[in-house]
């Protein structure tokens, strides 16, 4: 009785930092440092045991036995056990990639009886949004949008680019596709490809050009896109050089017609 009366307790501390907690969105620069807020909002005498998820797969666990890290954030991540024990759950992101981009969410497990049974409790949810790469281009001027994907594993490689849902360009091998309003425009060739550079020409830039571009992978063993790159492209007009025209007195040259006055004026002296 005594156990579920605690593990109720628990539970309503969780339930109560969900609602807290939920739809935080947190931004964070590339090769920055950025902490995914996470409160148990009790205090455990025990170290409980926290798992973080993204919308890909596992990230980082640490329990009463140890920590464990997926491959991809080796050295990135962790959850101090001083202040897991305070009921901070909260994530030390390290050295921020773009492919870290995405909605991250942490469990914790919490054992109900002797036969070690355990509940999985939904804490927190948390969205981290990696700035864009700047880049800025002139119109009718072609922009190289960067973009690399040799540390994901892949045996064909299967790039698109594409605004919020809209595609621009896509290759998978010698096949590909130039979205509506890119025909003719845009291409990540394909020796680039094969090299591990899935950078997006664009030529003729227009000034709707402007926008945010995402460029995703599909990985082979998993068949799921992994976000690479995420560019922010900024247009500017060709300036044009226009001659001043003279207007009122702010259009009359001041040196040049006392030098003709003067000229008059000796031109007179001399002829007396």
């Amino acid at each position: 009785m005594t156990l579920l009366y605690i593990y109720i307790l628990w539970v309503a501390a969780c339930v109560d930092s969900i609602s807290a907690d939920s739809h935080i969105t947190v931004s964070a620069r590339v090769g920055s440092t950025v902490v995914l807020p996470c409160n148990l909002r009790n205090v455990f005498t025990k170290t409980p045991r926290v798992r973080w998820h993204n919308d890909v797969g596992f990230v980082f666990e640490r329990s009463s036995g140890g920590t464990q890290i997926d491959p991809g954030y080796e050295g990135r991540v962790d959850i101090p056990e001083n202040e897991l024990r305070k009921g901070n759950c909260s994530l030390v992101l390290k050295n921020v990639r773009i492919t870290d981009d995405g909605a991250y969410r942490s469990f914790v497990v919490e054992y109900v009886d002797r036969t070690n049974t355990d509940k999985m409790q939904d804490i927190s949810r948390v969205k981290l949004s990696v700035d864009a790469f700047q880049i800025s281009a002139q119109v009718g001027s072609t922009v190289l949008l960067p973009c690399e994907w040799s540390d994901l594993p892949i045996q064909t490689p299967h790039v698109e680019w594409y605004i919020d849902s809209e595609t621009v360009f896509e290759r998978k091998g010698k096949e590909s596709f130039q979205g509506e309003g890119y025909e003719g425009r845009v291409d990540v060739p394909e020796d680039e490809l094969l090299k591990g550079i899935c950078s997006l020409v664009l030529k003729n830039v227009s000034a709707t050009d402007a926008a945010v571009y995402r460029s995703s992978m599909v990985v082979t063993h998993t068949k799921k896109s992994v976000l690479v790159q995420k560019v922010e492209l900024s247009v500017y007009e060709n300036p044009e050089k226009r001659e001043e025209e003279p207007s009122g007195e702010a259009g009359i040259n001041w040196p040049h017609l006392l030098i003709f006055i003067l000229s008059l004026f000796m031109c007179f002296l001399f002829s007396r």
